[in-house]
C-alpha cells in the first residue's frame, strides 16, 4: 500500500513539473515578445523583398488529351465488311503507331525541338525565327556573334547550315531541355498530357509553347496516317483506272451493237464479239464495286483516325509566373518570422543554462 502510494505521488509530482516547466518558457517566450516582433518584422521584410526582387520567371502550359483508339474508327462496319469478305486489316492499321509514352519522348526529341526553333512567328507585325527571339532573350545574341553566326543567318534553308549554326543549334535544343521545357502525365491512368515552358520572357514562352504543340501534333497526324493515306490513295487510283477500262468496255460494246443492229439468231458466230464485250462489261463492272467499297471503307478509317490530339487548354497573357501576391507574401513571412525567432531563443536558453549548469 505504502508502494502504490509513493508511485501516485511521484507522478503527481512529474505532471506538476511539467506544467510548471512549461508555464517557464511560455512566460519566457512572452518575456521576449519585443525582441521577436522585431526579427518576425525583418524576416517578413526580407521575404516580401526577395519575392519582389527575384526574377519573375512565367509558365505557358498546354494540356491535350491523346485519342489512342488502335480499332481505326471502323466499329461496326469492319465486321460489316469482313462479312461481305472485304479485307480492311490494312486500312484499319496505326492506332497503335503512338503510345502516350512515345509522345511524351516526341516532345523532348531534337528534331521536333529543332523545327520549334527554326519555325517563324510574328512579333510586333513583324515575321521572325522562334530561335531569334530565344536567343535575344538568353543574352545569346552578342555570344553567337563572337563565333561568327548572326541570327539572320538562320533564315537560309537547313540544308545549308554550316558547321558552327549547327553546334549552335544543338546548344540551343539541349539548354530548352534542361531548364525551360517540362512535360508531365498528371494522372498515370489517363491519356493526358501536359506540355510547358518556364521563361523570363512571357511572349517567349507563350510563343514557344503553342509552336511546339502545332508542329508536334502536325508531326503525329502526318506520321499516324501515312499508311491509311498511301492506301486511300493506291484505291482511288485503282478506282480511276478501273473505271476508265469500264468506260471504254461500255464504248466497245456500244459500237458492236451499233454494226449489228439486227443480228440473225442463226448466226452463232456473229455473236461472238458482241458476247464477249459484254462479259468484259460484267467483269469490270464488278471489278470496279468492289474496289469502290475499299475505297469507301479506306475514307472513313483515314477521317477516323483525325484529330489524333484534342488540345484541351492553351497558354493566355497573362502567364501565371512564380511570384506570390503581397497576402502571400505577409503571411508566409510573418510565420517563418516567428518561428525562426522563437526557436533562436529557445535555443539560446537551453544552452546558455546547459553553460551555466557545467
Amino acid at each position: 500500500m505504502d508502494s502504490q502510494d509513493n508511485y501516485i505521488g511521484e507522478g503527481k509530482i512529474s505532471l506538476g513539473y511539467l506544467i510548471q516547466r512549461l508555464r517557464y518558457w511560455v512566460l519566457f517566450i512572452l518575456s521576449k515578445w519585443l525582441k521577436i516582433g522585431l526579427g518576425t518584422v525583418v524576416v517578413l521584410l526580407l521575404v516580401v523583398g526577395y519575392n519582389y526582387l527575384k526574377p519573375k520567371v512565367f509558365t505557358a502550359k498546354a494540356t491535350f488529351v491523346l485519342d489512342n483508339d488502335s480499332s481505326g474508327g471502323l466499329g461496326d462496319l469492319g465486321s460489316i465488311a469482313s462479312l461481305a469478305g472485304i479485307n480492311v486489316g490494312g486500312i484499319a492499321e496505326g492506332g497503335i503507331l503512338f503510345q502516350i509514352d512515345n509522345i511524351q519522348e516526341l516532345y523532348r526529341s531534337n528534331r521536333m525541338l529543332e523545327k520549334t526553333l527554326l519555325s517563324p512567328i510574328i512579333i510586333d507585325r513583324e515575321k521572325v525565327l522562334l530561335i531569334n527571339r530565344f536567343a535575344e532573350s538568353n543574352k545569346l545574341t552578342n555570344k553567337w556573334l563572337d563565333e561568327g553566326v548572326e541570327l539572320a543567318r538562320f533564315n537560309t534553308d537547313r540544308e545549308s547550315f554550316t558547321r558552327k549554326q549547327d553546334s549552335l543549334l544543338l546548344e540551343s535544343i539541349k539548354l530548352v531541355k534542361e531548364k525551360f521545357l517540362f512535360i508531365d502525365k498528371p494522372n498515370r491512368k489517363t491519356t493526358i498530357l501536359e506540355i510547358g515552358f518556364r521563361h523570363e520572357d512571357e511572349f517567349l514562352a507563350k510563343l514557344f509553347t503553342e509552336t511546339h504543340v502545332r508542329n508536334v501534333n502536325e508531326f503525329y497526324l502526318e506520321t499516324k496516317t501515312k499508311k491509311s493515306l498511301a492506301n486511300l490513295r493506291i484505291l482511288q487510283n485503282q478506282a480511276d483506272s478501273i473505271k476508265r477500262v469500264l468506260d471504254e468496255s461500255l464504248l466497245n460494246l456500244a459500237r458492236i451493237d451499233e454494226t449489228m443492229p439486227n443480228p440473225n439468231p442463226l448466226y452463232k458466230t456473229s455473236q461472238v464479239p458482241y458476247q464477249k464485250a459484254m462479259i468484259d462489261v460484267q467483269a469490270n463492272s464488278s471489278i470496279y464495286q468492289e474496289v469502290v467499297k475499299q475505297l469507301e471503307l479506306a475514307k472513313v478509317a483515314h477521317r477516323n483516325q483525325m484529330p489524333l490530339i484534342q488540345v484541351i487548354d492553351k497558354p493566355i497573357l497573362p502567364l501565371p509566373d512564380n511570384q506570390w501576391s503581397l497576402f502571400k507574401a505577409l503571411v508566409i513571412g510573418g510565420f517563418v518570422g516567428l518561428c525562426l525567432m522563437t526557436l533562436y531563443f529557445l535555443i539560446k536558453e537551453v544552452v546558455d543554462r546547459a553553460i551555466l549548469e557545467i
